[in-house]
């Protein structure tokens, strides 16, 4: 993807109007430029030639007015870049959010959580420099040059010609560098995506390595791509400078040749004072936006990559979905994972009841957890069709309540976990749900990170209470009385047979207390 392309408009949509009021900025802060250089050289033309006799104020007034008007201008230039790099931000974070959730689990799966968690972060806030530096640099180097070679035309069409044919090498050196300073970046980005990558899932998997002795070589990979990411940030960092100096290099000689042109003429007679000024105060603008934006190109490449990344995982082709409106029912469904060409599991045939406890039992590995997320729409059957009694998998999945093994909790009070099943539940609700499970914990307490602190027994308590103020029609739950003692399993079976009163109650279970409460039972093999 390029600096410019228009696979970016549509992300920035959402700030039309402060990027307008930017561009528009910069488009005015182009003619005050020109106004200025004029300004000067009447201002320095009457000093020295008239003396003071007054001639110089009314260019001296001019003068003031452009500066405060530059001034100006480059504050709303700034402040509505700022409001669109917060506009495009937020958009942008609400998009990649959005797109990893409807990603189905095997689709995710080719993504890893570092790189999405980088790209949501990371790299939304290099946006910040594409849009609030980049992109005005681009406008102002889309309208100043032209602009100043008019003017300069109107005083010295020989120096207007040596501008003309010098101005050109500034973004053919530019667009020479910035290839190489794109394939830099994105190998830069793609470093990182790895580095947070294998950094979450060593985190993630630290318990493990720790127990099988495995936790110092990881460390060391870890320290490998970090110093491999250290190189390739070293490389666009000196190519950044090499490509400042360079492009500085060309502007100073064109203007150099320039003004030595005006600056032999001048001493020759050929061209009055005031317009040898002109010229000479307008030719390094002439250059300046260009090198500018050779600047900048740095702080767009990132940028860019951000955009390029997002488009690469808004245009992730989900896998196959099999699912259908009608009653909630399996009908010959299959999963297979890629690479493998047996199924996972199946073809399985299971009616779901509006009430009722219906139990998927087996051994471990023979894909009831599969099962139940081919079931939720998370992952796409290979065979076989799954029936919802909803129009789409959103709604569907706004039916479900669910627990899996090990139930995820927020870094937050037992209240705001509670209410991760309905989130406008009242404090009562949220009270009577942990009586109806036997948890004894206090609603404002502070819970840890991932619910620090509690045993498994009450972790399984808070998701059950959770499920309970969800109150939705559908229950499915991933062996919830795993790894409990009896009088917690106790207490866990009595909730899941008084829900299965009123609604479809789903349950992955292998205890012989749960199995026995069911009113159906699907063996797996």
């Amino acid at each position: 993807m390029k600096p410019l392309d228009p696979r970016v408009l549509p992300h920035l949509r959402p700030a039309a109007r402060p990027l307008a009021l930017s561009l528009a900025g910069s488009g005015a802060a182009a003619v005050l430029v020109v106004v200025q250089a004029f300004a000067v050289a009447a201002l320095v033309t009457a000093l020295v030639a008239d003396g003071p006799d007054g001639s110089w104020r009314t260019p001296a007034v001019v003068l003031l007015v452009v500066v405060a008007g530059r001034a100006l201008v480059s504050v709303v230039v700034d402040v509505a870049a700022a409001a669109a790099a917060a506009r495009v931000g937020a958009g942008l974070r609400r998009t990649v959010l959005r797109a990893a959730v409807d990603l189905d689990a095997v689709t995710l799966a080719r993504h890893r959580v570092g790189e999405l968690g980088v790209l949501a972060t990371r790299g939304v806030a290099a946006v910040e420099p594409y849009l609030t530096r980049y992109l005005p640099a681009l406008a102002l180097a889309a309208v100043l040059p032209l602009l100043v070679l008019a003017a300069i035309a109107t005083q010295d069409l020989l120096s207007a010609l040596v501008v003309l044919l010098t101005l050109p090498l500034v973004p053919l050196f530019a667009a020479l560098i910035g290839m190489s300073t794109q394939e830099k970046v994105d190998r830069q980005w793609r470093l990182l995506g790895q580095l947070s990558g294998h950094f979450v899932d060593v985190v993630r998997g630290l318990p493990t390595l720790v127990a099988h002795r495995r936790a110092r070589a990881q460390s060391e990979q870890i320290a490998d791509v970090t110093d491999r990411y250290r190189r390739a940030n070293t490389d666009v960092l000196r190519l950044a400078f090499a490509s400042s100096a360079a492009l500085e290099l060309v502007a100073t000689l064109s203007v150099a040749l320039v003004a030595v042109t005006v600056g032999l003429r001048l001493a020759a007679g050929g061209l009055d004072l005031e317009t040898a000024l002109v010229v000479l105060l307008l030719a390094p603008e002439a250059y300046w936006p260009l090198r500018r934006v050779g600047a900048e190109f740095h702080a767009a490449a990132e940028g860019t990559a951000t955009f390029e990344a997002i488009h690469d995982l808004l245009a992730t082709p989900p896998a196959d979905r099999t699912v259908v409106e009608g009653p909630a029912a399996l009908a010959g469904v299959a999963v297979t994972w890629p690479g493998h060409p047996a199924p996972a599991v199946g073809p399985v045939d299971l009616d779901l009841p509006e009430r009722g406890l219906v139990v998927l039992a087996g051994p471990s590995g023979s894909g009831k957890s599969t099962l139940l997320a081919a079931l939720q729409g998370e992952v796409p059957a290979s065979a076989g069709v799954v029936r919802v009694p909803a129009p789409d998998l959103a709604s569907w999945r706004g039916m479900v309540a669910t627990v899996e093994q090990r139930p995820w909790l927020l870094d937050g009070t037992v209240a705001d976990n509670v209410r991760l099943g309905r989130p406008t539940a009242p404090d009562a609700d949220v009270v009577a749900a942990l009586r109806a499970v036997d948890l004894d914990l206090d609603p404002a307490r502070v819970l840890g990170e991932d619910g620090v602190g509690l045993s498994a027994g009450q972790r399984a308590r808070l998701a059950l209470a959770r499920v309970l103020v969800a109150d939705r029609p559908y229950v499915l739950l991933d062996e919830p009385t795993a790894h409990l003692d009896a009088a917690t399993e106790a207490v866990l079976l009595r909730v899941l047979t008084g829900l299965a009163r009123d609604r479809c109650v789903l349950v992955v279970a292998h205890r012989p207390a749960v199995v026995a409460a069911a009113d159906r039972v699907l063996e797996l093999r």
